[in-house]
């Protein structure tokens, strides 16, 4: 997933690594900004592989018990990695208008 900042209509959108850097709102270019990822994808990664472990370790043999034993780990997951992503958006949003500036400045 990469990120990419478009100065015309000051959005961010996400994108697949392979896309071409496009703005989602208008369509047209933008420009990749590169962050750091934030705890809460981390997190979120983690969360889902204890579930995953905890269905390993545990041997139900009943496919319903093993869905139920995942679902709270997948909706904690699915928790972490959307916050996280606002946090991505927000930073790369501040990062773009900030090289924006820059760019106006010269």
């Amino acid at each position: 997933m990469k990120l990419v900042y478009c100065a015309h209509c000051d959005a961010v959108s996400a994108l697949a690594n392979l896309e071409r850097d496009v703005c989602r709102t208008c369509g047209r270019t933008a420009v990749p900004v590169v962050i750091p990822r934030p705890w809460q994808y981390w997190a979120a990664i983690a969360v889902i592989l204890a579930g995953t472990g905890v269905i390993l370790v545990t041997n139900f043999p009943d496919l319903l018990a093993r869905f139920l034993v995942i679902l709270p780990f997948l909706g904690i997951g699915l928790v972490f990695s959307t916050w996280g992503m606002r946090i991505s958006k927000g930073r790369a949003l501040e990062a773009g208008r900030a090289r924006q500036t820059e760019d106006d400045e010269e």
